[in-house]
C-alpha cells in the first residue's frame, strides 16, 4: 500500500515477501491501493498470480495494470483523473476485452451525500440502529462543505452512468459497498445498481454470479447449481418487483 511500506520498495525482493505474507495469513487475493508506481503494483499482480491469487485496486485500467492482469477494480471514480468522472467508451471496452470485472461502491458515494444532508438517517432505520457505531465514523462525511457535498452528488451521477455503460457492455460487474460502517450497505448497493438502470434480477446476479466470479469462486460459489455451496435467503415479498425487498428477510 502507498505510504505502508511498498512504496518505496525496501529492496528488490520486498513485494515477494509481501505476497508470501499474504498467502501464509490465509489471502486468497490482494487488492493493490496505489496511484502512482504502476511498475510497483504490476509487480504486485504478477506476484499474486505466481501464487495463484487474484489481484484487485482502485485502479486497473493503466496499460501496465491491464498487460499484468489485473483481475478486477473496485469504485467508479475514486482512482486518477483519467478513470474519474465520466469514464468514454475506450475505457469500457478496455474493461470489456480484458475480462476486468468491476464492483462500483455507488452506495459509498450516494451514503456521504445523504449523510451530510442528515446526519441522523442511520438512527431512523430501527433494524440498523443496534449496529451502528459512534458518529465521528461519519465525521468527515458530515464536516463536507456545500460545494463537497456537491461535488460527491456529481460523483454519484458518474458513478451510475459508467456503471450502466459497463453492464452495456457485457463488464462483469459486483456488489461491494466501501462503507464498513453500514452492514446493510450490500442492500443499499443493490439498490443502487437498479437507479442506474440494472434490472432487479442483473443486480442480483452481480451480487451473487458475478462477485463470485471477482472472487474466482464461481465453481463453488454464487450460483445454485449442483455440487455448489450455497446459503439460501427465504425473503417475503418479490426482489424482481422492488429491489428493496431483498431486506424483507424470512429465513
Amino acid at each position: 500500500d502507498q505510504w505502508q511500506g511498498i512504496e518505496p520498495e525496501a529492496d528488490p525482493e520486498h513485494i515477494k515477501r509481501a505476497i508470501a505474507l499474504s498467502e501464509a495469513f490465509g489471502a486468497q487475493h490482494i487488492k493493490t491501493r496505489t496511484f502512482r508506481r504502476w511498475d510497483i503494483n504490476a509487480r504486485m499482480i504478477e506476484e499474486a498470480h505466481r501464487h495463484g491469487m487474484r489481484a484487485t485496486g482502485h485502479c486497473s485500467h493503466l496499460l501496465p495494470l491491464v498487460a499484468a492482469g489485473m483481475n478486477a477494480k473496485e469504485h467508479i471514480g475514486l482512482c486518477e483523473s483519467r478513470g474519474n468522472a465520466h469514464v468514454y467508451d475506450d475505457l469500457v471496452q478496455l474493461f470489456r476485452a480484458a475480462n476486468i470485472g468491476v464492483v462500483p461502491t455507488i452506495a459509498y458515494l450516494d451514503f456521504a451525500v445523504r449523510m451530510n444532508e442528515k446526519p441522523t438517517l442511520p438512527d431512523e432505520d430501527t433494524e440498523l440502529a443496534p449496529f451502528v457505531p459512534a458518529r465521528d465514523n461519519f465525521q468527515w462525511m458530515i464536516e463536507l462543505s456545500p460545494d463537497q457535498r456537491q461535488d460527491w452528488a456529481k460523483e454519484v451521477e458518474n458513478a451510475r452512468e459508467t456503471t450502466a455503460k459497463l453492464q452495456r457492455a457485457g463488464v462483469n460487474i459486483g456488489v461491494g459497498t466501501d462503507i464498513w460502517q453500514i452492514p446493510t450497505g450490500p442492500h443499499m448497493e443493490l439498490e443502487q445498481l437498479v437507479v442506474s438502470g440494472l434490472t432487479p434480477l442483473q443486480a442480483i446476479h452481480a451480487g451473487t454470479g458475478g462477485s463470485a466470479r471477482i472472487l474466482g469462486a464461481e465453481k463453488e460459489l454464487g450460483t445454485i447449481e449442483l455440487g455448489k455451496w450455497a446459503d439460501l435467503i427465504i425473503l417475503d415479498a418479490g426482489p424482481l418487483k422492488d429491489i428493496r425487498n431483498t431486506r424483507r428477510i424470512w429465513q
